[in-house]
């Protein structure tokens, strides 16, 4: 077990007496259907500039079980707000699930089953259920279906988002497409990143075409290497 010191965990019985689990990080408790064992170490990693606090506005891309949005609900708390983008139906039902165990977390996560792309359009997505869902590998046909995709740019616009503190990215290798299309909201509202860029696309890490996508733009960035192969760019003011 993965256990930091900062963190505990137990189990519990649901109304149908199926074992859940409750993970205490850093004082906030979160109960899921997954074991949050390896998990927890993501709650430092991402917030390893930027600190998630309360009425922040968070853009969770890639929330897959929903584990890291609750999380940043009950940071944000009940002024605050998350988006939690998963483009995957099987994993929306998960996030919907462990949104209705914790039943002291505040109205303030929106669910947007959009793909984050460059243009607004239909893609290919390999629906697979699990975290390597992804709209750039399809490896079983089977599997992959259409999904809307959207631009951040025009998301923001549509939605009339004022305020855009934190945006946390997993995504599978099409972070070089999210950020194409969040270019003006880069320049509005500055928001702070951070980036799972592991993914290998056309043989290359992400995380190359990342810093050169936010070196372009004169936007601080840097990236930061944990446990050896978690590999996450940050962006923005809480970099300097």
């Amino acid at each position: 077990m993965n256990k930091l010191k900062d963190s505990s965990y137990s189990l519990l019985k649901d109304d149908k007496n199926k074992v859940i689990f409750k993970t205490v990080f850093k004082n906030i408790s979160l109960i899921t259907n997954e074991a949050l064992y390896f998990i927890t170490p993501d709650f430092n990693y991402y917030q390893h500039f930027y600190k998630v606090k309360t009425n922040d506005v968070v853009l969770d891309a890639g929330a897959n079980c929903g584990h890291l949005s609750i999380f940043f609900s009950k940071l944000v708390g009940k002024n605050g707000k998350v988006y939690a983008f998963e483009p995957d139906g099987i994993n929306i039902e998960r996030i919907n699930k462990n949104i209705k165990l914790n039943q002291d977390l505040s109205d303030n996560i929106t669910i947007e089953e959009l793909l984050l792309w460059n243009e607004n359009k239909l893609v290919d997505f390999n629906e697979a259920g699990t975290v390597g869902s992804s709209a750039v590998w399809i490896p079983d046909t089977d599997k992959c279906v259409q999904k809307e995709a959207i631009r951040i740019d025009d998301w923001v616009l549509k939605n009339n988002i004022q305020k855009l503190n934190f945006i946390k990215m997993d995504i599978e290798g099409a972070e070089i497409e999210a950020l194409e299309g969040c270019v003006q909201t880069i320049e509005n509202l500055k928001p702070n990143f951070a980036i799972a860029s592991y993914h290998i696309v056309n043989g290359e890490a992400t995380y190359i075409k990342v810093e050169e996508f936010f070196k372009k733009r004169n936007y601080p960035y840097k990236t930061v290497i944990f446990r050896k192969n978690e590999i996450i760019t940050f962006a923005g003011t809480s970099v300097k």
